[in-house]
């Protein structure tokens, strides 16, 4: 594992270039990898943790599959895989099953999430989710995610679930209004999820 100094505090930013990669549609069985890229790209940029993930869940069953992904390109730290084969892996199921934001500032901390896989395989020890909620349907998506080698300070739950949150409202907007309408647009308004944990 790798040890550190505190991450940055997160940032909202007003940057929304990510959006001008998006299709004019976007099928939502089939999601634009390209452009989901570019968001997480942004969201590792801006929280200052070195991998993130747009995590879209349905698709292929039993697996994970992520259609935006940023790798620490350049380093020596690991590449992540398009796919994550087991839904007993990372933290994005929780946040899924329980539809809300969590936020690890040191996953070793708390019994009930220092044993999961990628902690050993990845060394990962601070990770930050929240779950993509389409407004229209209530359905589930996925979850966006950003996830490091260091510890943070608890301090930092707070602002990361504010940036976390802002940032998938960003992504649910920008992704129900350009799929096929299932209720009128003005209901494609971001909603917040039901509950947020920040440990």
């Amino acid at each position: 594992m790798i040890h550190g100094a505190p991450g940055p505090l997160p940032t909202v930013s007003t940057d929304t270039d990510w959006e001008s990669h998006l299709p004019d549609a976007i099928d939502l069985s089939n999601p634009p990898v390209s452009s989901f890229d570019a968001f997480a790209d942004l969201l590792s940029d801006e929280s200052g943790l070195p991998w993130a993930m747009v995590n879209w869940f349905g698709i292929r069953p039993g697996q994970q599959l992520f259609v935006g992904l940023s790798n620490p390109v350049g380093t020596d730290l690991p590449q992540a895989d398009r796919t994550m084969p087991e839904l007993t892996h990372g933290w994005c199921p929780d946040v899924v099953e329980n539809r809300r934001t969590l936020i690890l500032h040191d996953t070793l901390a708390y019994a009930e999430f220092a044993t999961n896989p990628v902690i050993d395989e990845f060394g990962i020890r601070t990770y930050q989710g929240t779950p993509l909620i389409d407004p229209r349907t209530d359905r589930v998506w996925g979850t966006i995610c950003a996830i490091g080698q260091n510890v943070r300070d608890r301090s930092v739950g707070r602002p990361s679930r504010m940036f976390m949150e802002h940032h998938s409202g960003l992504l649910v907007k920008a992704v129900c209004e350009r799929s096929h309408p299932l209720a009128p647009r003005i209901a494609c308004r971001t909603v917040e999820a039901h509950s947020d944990t920040t440990v």
